[in-house]
């Protein structure tokens, strides 16, 4: 049996203005690349009102994220639909992984490098 979940539209909110700035994108510019309204996202915030999960689907995908990171707070799981699905390995699935693209976004190519090698050090001495 497929257990529904609440709507929360503030989480949504939250989590879109977070892909948002991890994408250093405005509202209307990421509504533009989407092909979808900038009603989309503006009457969720002004009206509490559930926006079109086609639109909010299209929006994931410009903004680099699993659709399942806006449907969640929508109620609107693979659970729900019936479906076993997996997001991509390379769209951030939480917002750690969104705020390290973030801080990733901001880096130079040196800063870049010298980030990965640490990472990398602490990964193999965390191993040793």
């Amino acid at each position: 049996m497929r257990q529904f979940h609440c709507m929360d539209i503030q989480e949504f909110i939250r989590r879109y203005d977070s892909a948002l700035k991890a994408a250093g994108l405005s509202n209307r510019r990421a509504t533009e690349l989407a092909g979808v309204k900038e009603d989309t996202t503006r009457n969720p915030r002004r009206k509490g009102t559930s926006p079109d999960i086609l639109a909010v689907v299209k929006l994931a995908h410009v903004l680099n994220v699993a659709p399942s990171y806006f449907l969640e707070p929508l109620g609107i799981t693979s659970e729900t639909l019936g479906l076993n699905v997996q997001p991509p390995d390379n769209a951030p699935h939480n917002d750690e992984e969104i705020a390290l693209l973030q801080i990733w976004r901001r880096m130079d190519e040196e800063q870049r490098r010298s980030w990965l090698l640490l990472l990398e050090h602490k990964l193999s001495s965390d191993v040793a």
